[in-house]
């Protein structure tokens, strides 16, 4: 009904005012033939919903910041993007 939070939280219905987006960085995949299709959730002033938004945007902050060092430095001019595949799964 869109007043209830991922995590099982409940607001009033007038307040459920928010966006599912794409993650297009997760890939879709099938379970029990449906598609599946992962996504990340924010209000309409842009605050998370989720846990996956802040990780997201920790993503596009390091992937940002790090071409910013790495062009300053003369490194890796061509490159076009940096891509951190570690979480907190790897200790």
């Amino acid at each position: 009904d869109g007043s209830s939070f991922p995590n099982g939280g409940l607001r009033a219905t007038h307040r459920a005012a928010a966006f599912t987006t794409w993650d297009r960085s997760s890939p879709c995949f099938v379970l029990d033939k449906v598609l599946r299709v992962p996504c990340a959730f924010v209000t309409h002033l842009g605050a998370a919903i989720d846990d996956k938004v802040p990780l997201l945007r920790s993503n596009d902050a390091l992937n940002r910041e790090g071409m910013r060092l790495l062009r300053n430095l003369g490194l890796a001019v061509e490159a076009q993007e940096i891509r951190s595949f570690l979480g907190w799964e790897q200790e």
